[in-house]
């Protein structure tokens, strides 16, 4: 009953809610920007600058909301900088992680996104924040479900399947972790030194400033944007507005859920719902025909190995949730 009581306690507050809900958010966006490479023929480059210069709106919508508050945005220029350099990071995870869906698909890449509490709670032990062992082992199943998520068949020349560790995958999407992981703290420290409309004013000018960078300075990703705007597909476009509110989305309701809970490893940690969301909506397309490339291309080993990965991943954040929150 004390477990139940403290379950029911747990979920009575609001960051969980809005950390389950962005996390729902992620998952749809993870087959989003598959369909965009694969079906639509979208280029890393194009999303990359499209994501980025997406913060032009998201600065100019805390710009009205602050005006209408009466919010100087330009009383702390520390803040602001730290805020600008969160933008930088905003632009930059996404990168590898587009490489690794471009490799692996969505039902891979997603859920390897689970790794970010386990690198905010390396990050936060350099605050002084000691984990627990019980978050430790938490940390490990994660890693261990990781590892599992990145196994892949592989088919010869005679026909012979086996299986492997993608490393490259498994690579790419540790880094853009690390990344996130690094982007949800120094958020949650501008915001409680500051205010979130101050922070997320200038973390979307700080996207759209690298964005612009990008786009002057990286011939490639300037030649892959001008061939999308030259060749305007209406449905990929459609497809790209939706995915950016749902990440922009889900982004400050992550940073938000950050600033109100208690830590951001225990806050992140709550993003278990996330694998578990790719993977049904994986198996939803699947099954109504309209399968991604990676949930049409798992074979039944491949949804068993799938759903361990899953399993353990998720029973990894719990136990390292309950215990961080306990």
């Amino acid at each position: 009953m004390e477990l139940l009581h403290a379950i029911i306690q747990l979920f009575a507050e609001p960051w969980v809610w809005l950390i389950v809900v962005a996390s729902v958010m992620y998952g749809a966006g993870n087959y989003i920007d598959e369909l965009l490479l694969s079906r639509y023929e979208q280029e890393v480059g194009t999303l990359v600058l499209i994501s980025s210069l997406f913060g032009a709106i998201i600065a100019t919508g805390f710009l009205a909301y602050g005006l209408t508050t009466d919010i100087s945005f330009f009383d702390d220029k520390a803040i602001a900088t730290k805020a600008l350099f969160v933008g930088f990071l905003e632009v930059l995870w996404i990168i590898p992680y587009l490489y690794a869906t471009e490799r692996s698909g969505a039902i891979i890449a997603g859920p390897l996104f689970q790794a970010v509490p386990v690198f905010a709670l390396i990050i936060e032990s350099f605050y002084g924040i000691i984990p627990p062992a019980i978050q430790i082992v938490g940390a490990c199943i994660i890693v261990l479900g990781g590892i599992v998520l990145s196994i892949e068949k592989e088919e010869d020349e005679d026909s012979v399947i086996s299986s492997k560790i993608n490393y490259g995958t498994l690579g790419l999407m540790s880094l853009s972790a690390a990344v996130v992981s690094i982007i949800y703290v120094l958020f949650k420290d501008a915001a409680l030194a500051g205010s979130f409309t101050f922070v997320g004013f200038w973390t979307g000018t700080g996207m759209f400033v690298t964005g612009t960078a990008i786009y002057c300075l990286w011939k490639p990703y300037r030649e892959q944007f001008h061939k999308f705007t030259n060749n305007t597909n209406y449905k990929a476009i459609a497809l790209q507005a939706i995915n950016e509110v749902l990440d922009a989305g889900g982004v400050y309701m992550t940073h938000l859920a950050n600033t109100l809970g208690p830590s951001v490893m225990v806050v992140t940690a709550f993003n278990a719902t996330q694998p578990i969301a790719v993977g049904m909506i994986g198996w939803l397309l699947t099954y109504f025909g309209a399968g991604s490339i990676s949930s049409d291309s798992a074979s039944i080993r491949g949804w068993l190995l799938i759903s361990i990965g899953l399993f353990l991943v998720s029973m990894g954040i719990i136990v390292l949730a309950l215990g961080g929150y306990n």
